[in-house]
Order: structure tokens, then sequence, then C-alpha cells
């Protein structure tokens, strides 16, 4: 059995890619649908911790499809007569944090090949799957772990700068299928 960090299974969005379902981010999304409607935002609160409530006390996995959670809760409105509300949802998945660093650790040390290729996948799935912000995360402790060293080097000055252009490229790439999309990387 996994234990998660929360009560709330992650969200998968594409083939490849896991987000955290955040309390706050199903209050926002369902306030959000609530706006240009008769519905008081109080009523999109008291749903969203129904919501949770559902996830965390009645759904029997660990990992929800992107399309399923919106398809549960369009039907959960439509079923109370909140059908304005469910065509206003907004679909778009949660933010996505990608660990740079175990994406390394999959790809083994030295396999510098093998991290590019799971970091494509990545970005390929949250592109694809309709998510508006990712955040990379944990650049210097991957480039460490591909080199294999504790102290910092000319190599990893160089392997740095190889991932940071491939990130700029793919975030390019992303602005063109998803003009919305907001790119982050944090060491």
């Amino acid at each position: 059995m996994i234990a998660l960090p929360q009560a709330l299974p992650f969200i998968r969005i594409g083939n490849a890619s896991l987000a955290l379902c955040q309390k706050d981010w199903i209050t926002k999304t369902l306030t959000n649908a609530t706006q240009g409607t008769n519905v008081p935002e109080w009523l999109a609160e008291d749903i969203s911790r129904g919501v949770e409530r559902f996830l965390s006390n009645h759904y029997k996995g660990t990992v929800i499809d992107s399309e399923e959670f919106f398809e549960r809760i369009e039907k959960t409105l439509s079923q109370f007569g909140l059908s304005d509300v469910a065509e206003n949802l907004d679909k778009t998945p949660p933010p996505v944090r990608i660990s740079l660093n175990e994406l390394a650790r999959r790809a083994g040390t030295g396999y510098e090949l093998v991290f590019f290729q799971l970091l494509q996948e990545q970005l390929v799935s949250v592109t694809h799957g309709g998510v508006h912000h990712v955040e990379c995360h944990g650049i210097k402790p991957c480039v460490k772990r591909l080199v294999a060293t504790k102290k910092w080097s000319k190599r990893c000055d160089s392997l740095h700068e190889e991932i940071t252009d491939f990130l700029d490229q793919a975030k390019s790439q992303a602005s063109a299928v998803s003009p919305d999309m907001t790119f982050m990387v944090a060491s």
C-alpha cells in the first residue's frame, strides 16, 4: 500500500504526469465555475468540501485521471441542479511539479540521454494534458547526481547549461501549443 502525503489522490495528467490534488485548487476551480451564475460563492466552497470528503473517504484509488475527476464533478453538479456551474467548469488540471532529481535517479548515474528522454516524456505529457503551470525543481541535485559528484565542477556547469537550454526549448514549444502555460525552473 502506498502512503500518500495527503488524503486526496493524485491526479493523472496525460500518460506520464501526476499532480497533487490540493484542497485550495479544488475550491478555486469550483468558485471560478460559479462566476456568472446565480450560485453563491459559499455554495462552491461547500461543494468543494464535499468533493474533498468523497476523494479522501470513498474514492478507492490513489490516482484519478484528470478527465474522470472533472466528469465526476460535472455529473454531481448536474444531479444537484447546478448544470450552469457544471457547464462553466474550467477543466484545466492542477499545477504540475516535475522533480528533475527524481528523473535523474530513475535514469541512473551517467545516463544523461535517458534523463533527457524521461524529461521529454514528462513535458509532452503535461503540455498535451492541458496543464497551465509547470514547475521543474531540483536542477542542482539533478546535475550532481548525473555527474556523480558531491562538489560542483565545470562538468556540472556544462550539464546545468544543457538542461537549462533543453527546458527553455521545451518552454517555447509548450507556449506554441498552450500560450497560457507558465513554466518555472527552480534550483
